[in-house]
């Protein structure tokens, strides 16, 4: 079965979902180790603690012309947060923030 990974806030999750990415809290000390099947005690757990969001791994049911029309889509979404205007100048931050916000889309994608 064909997975991907997903950025959720634990009130989205279901329980039986498996965490993708270790879950830390605020402090950088590990809550829940990656590959954790998630259930209904642990989400509330992570919600109480302030979780704002968890990797997870989903089913991924998409076919590969919606998996490239979302891609497409995100990368519209981003270009039009950065348009540049007549009167903008261009900067190597602004150039890395563009390129770190396009990463984060497509992985979402994809």
């Amino acid at each position: 079965m064909k997975t991907r990974t997903a950025c959720l806030s634990p009130g989205r999750v279901d329980p039986g979902t498996i965490l993708a990415r270790a879950v830390a809290d605020r402090d950088g000390q590990t809550l829940l180790p990656a590959g954790t099947e998630l259930d209904a005690t642990l989400l509330d757990r992570l919600i109480r603690r302030g979780v704002e969001y968890d990797f997870v791994t989903l089913p991924d049911h998409r076919s590969a012309e919606t998996i490239a029309e979302e891609i497409r889509a995100a990368e519209i979404r981003v270009e039009t947060i950065f348009r540049v205007h007549e009167n903008t100048a261009s900067s190597a931050t602004r150039e890395a923030l563009h390129a770190a916000v396009l990463a984060y889309r497509l992985e979402s994608a994809q």
